[in-house]
């Protein structure tokens, strides 16, 4: 149930994100940082719902990185361009911490 709660929402969440970005120049840059999350993600299901949260979520975090990247190479907001450094600092602070905890626990 879980397995397939998740695999139904995983598109769905990334054609929600898809449709509320702005049209520009670099657009095609979170097109393709979402695809390879969605990608990623998908490969993280496991028979242990905890497994597969922790495996989806260093995808999840990668995703944020990569969005995080794009942005920061358009915007001269500094509201954004702060949230978006740390954004990148935690989601990676974050993604070691779910690495380490995957291979202790075997995943």
């Amino acid at each position: 149930m879980i397995r397939k709660t998740l695999r139904a929402s995983i598109p769905a969440a990334a054609v929600l994100l898809a449709l509320s970005m702005p049209s520009f120049a670099d657009d095609t840059a979170y097109m393709k940082s979402m695809e390879k999350m969605d990608t990623d993600m998908k490969k993280g299901m496991d028979p242990d719902p905890t497994k597969a949260w922790a495996k989806m979520m260093v995808a999840h975090h990668q995703g944020a990185i990569e969005m995080s990247q794009t942005v920061l190479k358009e915007t001269k907001d500094p509201m954004i361009r702060a949230m978006a450094e740390k954004g990148i600092k935690e989601q990676t602070k974050e993604q070691t911490q779910l690495k380490q905890w995957i291979a202790k626990h075997g995943g």
